[in-house]
């Protein structure tokens, strides 16, 4: 598997790294949700409260969420891109490599087994990325 990752092109790479960062700021909104619980769960039993004191705090977490959401959602597509991408480099040097062969060469391959190589097993890389 790390053979076939160094074959991973710079858009690629760019994007997964990105996509780690992301990660990283999603844990962050996460976990600041159980400190505006705190000071809203104190507000809330602290007599004298004022409503929009418990309403900031409340659209605070809201904010943290709707960020979180944001940040798995583009996360999400960029590991779509990214495996796809990679997927796509993938077939194309298998292909490119099939067709340099011989004709010695490919007396060896069965077509069913080239196509195996070429859609189920890379399907598989693409899923693992």
């Amino acid at each position: 598997m790390i053979k076939l990752l160094k074959k991973m092109g710079k858009r690629e790479v760019l994007m997964a790294v990105l996509c780690a960062l992301l990660v990283l700021g999603q844990v962050y909104f996460d976990l600041t949700l159980p400190d505006y619980m705190t000071d809203l769960t104190m507000m809330l039993n602290t007599a004298g409260s004022e409503t929009s004191d418990i309403l900031n705090v409340g659209l605070k977490m809201l904010g943290c969420t709707l960020a979180s959401a944001a940040l798995a959602i583009v996360c999400g597509y960029l590991s779509a891109k990214t495996a796809s991408g990679f997927s796509y480099t993938i077939r194309e040097k298998l292909f490119n490599h099939v067709m340099d062969m011989g004709s010695e060469e490919m007396q060896d391959f069965s077509i069913p087994s080239l196509i195996t190589r070429t859609t189920n097993d890379i399907t598989q890389i693409q899923m693992r990325v």
